[in-house]
């Protein structure tokens, strides 16, 4: 080859690679998930969405401390505290798990608004799209789980005899809860990528779950049947754990076994997850 001919051969140029995907490229998995969390936390920013979510835990503190007040004198209900200082743990659970439930639909609106098909085209850890959905709707639990400790207090007179501390370990295991709760959904999301047989699923997954429970009575003033069910439900043994801890007589069996019981949730769901988001 010539000397003319080689600087007449066209020289081949690099591709481009744009800010955004050389910022991606460069980051590792904290790096994104933290980015894509906050991301997913704008919606909840607007002053409307944090009026409602402020309102959920409100509307169910009236309707549950002051509708069935009257179940505190219900057979095996505590004479050591009031109904109250064991209802508001219960509802920290409910309301836990109903913000988990949330990270499903989150996760499907971004299938639908095609964010996702934007995201596997960036040179990202796909597993940080997951981590930072079910992170968001954690944060925006604890947002609500503080808000139920505080009205019931400032309202209902909620004092329970573990203090601060407990009413914060509490709100912190209910958090777990709910966290490890949403992996089902995400997982549910990415498996089945249709909104309404998702919304059935969490309507039939999380009624019976909440409700058939021990958060409002005890099983043993239940129908032989539902007893039977709220004695297996794994939601009453978290309600137990919180309670304990607003109590201020939790075991570290209690403790163990919720913090185990979740993990185990996790580690199940969440690579059901991976794999299913992978192939979208």
């Amino acid at each position: 080859m010539t000397v003319a001919e080689a600087e007449a051969r066209p020289r081949r140029t690099p591709p481009r690679r744009d800010a955004a995907t050389s910022q991606w490229g460069t980051s590792g998995l904290f790096t994104q998930t933290v980015a894509l969390t906050g991301r997913s936390l704008r919606p909840y920013m607007n002053a409307g969405v944090i009026i409602v979510t402020f309102v959920e835990p409100l509307v169910m503190l009236l309707m549950f401390a002051g509708v069935l007040k009257v179940l505190g004198e219900a057979p095996g209900m505590s004479k050591e505290m009031a109904y109250i200082d064991g209802l508001a743990p219960a509802i920290m659970i409910i309301t836990a798990v109903a913000a988990g439930a949330q990270a499903g639909n989150g996760l499907i609106n971004d299938l639908r608004n095609e964010v996702i098909t934007r995201f596997h085209t960036l040179p990202i850890n796909r597993f940080s799209v997951l981590l930072a959905r079910s992170f968001a709707d954690a944060a925006r639990s604890l947002y609500q789980l503080i808000s139920v400790a505080v009205l019931a207090a400032l309202i209902f007179g909620f004092a329970p005899p573990g203090g601060i501390l407990g009413v914060l370990g509490a709100i912190l295991m209910s958090l777990l809860v709910g966290w490890s709760m949403s992996w089902i959904f995400i997982m549910m999301a990415a498996l089945l990528r249709n909104g309404d047989v998702l919304r059935m699923i969490t309507t039939l997954l999380t009624f019976p779950l909440l409700f058939a429970s021990n958060a409002f009575v005890p099983p043993e003033s239940m129908p032989t049947g539902l007893r039977v069910i709220a004695q297996g439900n794994p939601i009453s043994y978290a309600n137990d754990a919180v309670r304990s801890m607003v109590a201020g007589n939790v075991t570290v069996t209690e403790l163990a076994t919720t913090v185990a019981v979740c993990l185990a949730l996790v580690c199940v769901c969440a690579p059901i997850s991976k794999r299913s988001f992978r192939v979208l």
